[in-house]
Order: structure tokens, then C-alpha cells, then sequence
């Protein structure tokens, strides 16, 4: 599609002063969202009005003060399109399907579910699970400490207030005195936060915070008052792995504890050797080649600690999979089940699994793109991660 002279200069103008971290992201999709905008248009050209509507869909909230600056100093009357701006969650989800569902894995899993405090969570953030990509996910671990969550990610809508106060507010989580409440507020003041997600333990309630930085260093991380000690440990173990470039926090207020997210753009480069080095610079015992080369084409690592010990707790590989066929059932038994007797508000069914190394020993994840959007999201994400590790 053609564009008009001076809006395709704009366009490259505008692309500059987005933040190099997530360029491999938004310039794509803004090119894309303003053809969208001129073709719903009928138009023959790609207008002003196109570009700057594009932009504030496809512009992450916390961005958004920022490039309204950069309109203003490039002498864009952007308020005159204001009205055009379709700023709604891209989907629509079923609620009370969803906890139907959620209860019918429980039963599969082997897990109590509480239909009641899943509720108290989806009423609290009603919009977002109604709204945004959503996943449920469980693990291998033995059943008595088996767990299954829903999870919901979202980054172009803003949480006000942040997700942690909302949860704080409404009694899903009680600030115990333990450090992680003012670790993830720390996390919350010192980086740039684009988003947030959140995970219900059927079992139980909210269980996790999910605070999505701009992708940047990670440094800042090992100076934070009130984040695990340990993490600092391993700052010459993360740069001799080239991992120094974070995407997001997971803070879980049922095991205390706390991960560091790593996404990785072309997990192809990935080598099995570097990928081997990852586990065992840990002190973690590796698995069969064939899983390591599962884990080599991991879309995410994450890292594991606790205020309570002085190393690390776990490292996660996380792989993305376009259909069941992709899927290595034959890892774990409940796995198979998992896939074979997963519900999906989609006719998409991608799935997620992970491999997780422990000191003793490993377990296996397994979750569902429950409506089609959760593992787009996450490759999107990648994008603006790290090309490889070393």
C-alpha cells in the first residue's frame, strides 16, 4: 500500500524515538495498524490521521506520555484524531466457561479447585480476564503439591491502580510484613513497567504478579534493597551467559519467592553446548540430550529465588508449540492427558511446556493458549529479548 510522502516520513521519524528495546516490535506493527486504518478508510494512501491512530492502538500505555511528546515537538495535531482510537481489549473471553473449564482441569490434575476464590480474583480483574491472553497451566510435580492456574497478561490496556495495590485493596493478598511486598513495589518504582499479569491458583486465590518492564539491563536488579540477595551471586553467571537483557518480574506470594524472565529472539542460535552450560554452571544435573535440545529451542528462561536461601531455586526453559503434534507427551503421563482433554475458548490450540531444573532433579509444565493469543504474545515479546545466550 502507498503512503503519502510526508506521512512515510513521519513514520521513520516517529520509529527513531521509540525505545530500541521494543523497536522490533512496534515498528512492524505500526506499519501494519496504518495500512489497517486506510483500507477501513477505503482510502488510496496512507494519511496522517492513519499513522497517528495506529500509534496509539499499538502503543503500549506506559509509552504513551512520551510519544504524545514526540507528536507535539514533530508539529502533529494528534487531538483532532483522538476519537478515532479504538482503545478496547482485543478479546473477548467467557468468564463462566472459563471456570468451568478451569474446575474440569482441576479434576483431571488431581486438584481441589475453589470455585470461590477463583471468583474473587476474576471480579477484582474482570476487565483484564474478560480481555486479555489467557493461559492454564499446571506442573508434574507430585500431587500434593500440584497446583493449576489461570493466567491473564496485558500490556496495551493500563492497570489503574497497578495490579499489586488492586490486590492489596481487595483483600487477595494481605501485606504480612513478609519482604516481597516491598520488593515488588520497589520493582514497580525503579523500572519502567508496561504492563502486568496475574495467576489464580485454582486451589486458592491470586498467587502471582507478573510486572512487565521495558526490556533493559538487568543490573539494576542486583543493587534493589529488598530484592534476594542471592541474585547478586549470579551477576558474573548471567554475563558470561550473555543473559543481560530482562523482560519481566514474577512475584509468588504463596512460596515466597521471585523470577527474572529472559526472552530470546532466535532461539535457533541457540547451541546445545550453551545451553548445557546454562544448567550446569547452576550445580543442576542435566537430562537426556533429546531434552536439552527441547530446551534449546526455548522461547524464555527464568530464573528462580527466594529471600530464604542463598542460591538459586530453579531455571525454567519455557517452549512454545503451534499445535498438539509439537508437544512431547511422552515426557510425563499427565502431559499427554493435559493436551488430550484440554478446553480452549479458541480454535487455535497452541500450548506451552517447560522444563524445570531444581537441585533435586527436574518437573515439567504444561499450559494451554486457552484463546489462541497467549503464545503470539509471547514470540511478539521475544522480539525485543536477547538474540541468544552464550
Amino acid at each position: 500500500m502507498q503512503w503519502e510522502e510526508e506521512v512515510r516520513s513521519l513514520y521513520e521519524k516517529m520509529v527513531e524515538r521509540i525505545p530500541e528495546s521494543v523497536r522490533p516490535i512496534i515498528k512492524p506493527a505500526l506499519a501494519e495498524a496504518a495500512e489497517k486504518k486506510c483500507t477501513e478508510r477505503s482510502g488510496n494512501k496512507i494519511s496522517e490521521v492513519d499513522l497517528v491512530v495506529a500509534l496509539f492502538e499499538v502503543t503500549p500505555p506506559a509509552f504513551q506520555p512520551t510519544m504524545i511528546e514526540d507528536l507535539k515537538d514533530l508539529g502533529v495535531d494528534y487531538d483532532r484524531y483522538l476519537a478515532k482510537v479504538q482503545g478496547d481489549f482485543k478479546c473477548k473471553n467467557n468468564l463462566e466457561q472459563l471456570v468451568k473449564d478451569t474446575l474440569k482441569l482441576c479434576d483431571l490434575v488431581g486438584v481441589k479447585g475453589d470455585e470461590n476464590a477463583i471468583w474473587k480474583v476474576l471480579n477484582t480483574y474482570e476487565e483484564f480476564f474478560r480481555g486479555s491472553s489467557l493461559s492454564i497451566r499446571t506442573t508434574t510435580k507430585p500431587v500434593e503439591r500440584r497446583d493449576l492456574s489461570i493466567r491473564y497478561v496485558e500490556l496495551m490496556q493500563a492497570h489503574k491502580p497497578d495490579a499489586y495495590t488492586s490486590a492489596i485493596e481487595n483483600g487477595l493478598i494481605e501485606n504480612n510484613g513478609h519482604i516481597i511486598h516491598q520488593a515488588i513495589k520497589e520493582a514497580i518504582e525503579t523500572f519502567q513497567i508496561m504492563g502486568y499479569g496475574i495467576d489464580i491458583d485454582a486451589r486458592k486465590g491470586l498467587s502471582k504478579i507478573w510486572p512487565f518492564v521495558v526490556p533493559g539491563s538487568i543490573d539494576p536488579i542486583f543493587s534493589m534493597k529488598n530484592y534476594p540477595k542471592s541474585a547478586a551471586k549470579y551477576k558474573e553467571y548471567f554475563k558470561k551467559h550473555g543473559l543481560e537483557i530482562f523482560s519481566l518480574f514474577a512475584f509468588d506470594f504463596s512460596h515466597k519467592t521471585t523470577n527474572i524472565y529472559f526472552m530470546l529472539k532466535d532461539p535457533s542460535k541457540n547451541t546445545l553446548e550453551a545451553c548445557k552450560g546454562l544448567v550446569t554452571d547452576l550445580g543442576f544435573e542435566l537430562e537426556s540430550d533429546e531434552v536439552m535440545e527441547m530446551c534449546a529451542n526455548a522461547a524464555h528462561l527464568n530464573y528462580t529465588f527466594s529471600w530464604d536461601t542463598d542460591t538459586v531455586q530453579r531455571l525454567c526453559f519455557g517452549i512454545t508449540c503451534q499445535n498438539a503434534d509439537e508437544v512431547p507427551t511422552d515426557l510425563h503421563p499427565l502431559i499427554g492427558e493435559f493436551v488430550e482433554n484440554s478446553p480452549f475458548q479458541s480454535d487455535i490450540h497452541k500450548y506451552i511446556y517447560g522444563v524445570t531444573f531444581m537441585p533435586d532433579g527436574v518437573y515439567y509444565k504444561i499450559e494451554n493458549d486457552y484463546n489462541g493469543t497467549m503464545v503470539d504474545f509471547l514470540l511478539m515479546g521475544a522480539q525485543a529479548g536477547i538474540i541468544s545466550y552464550k
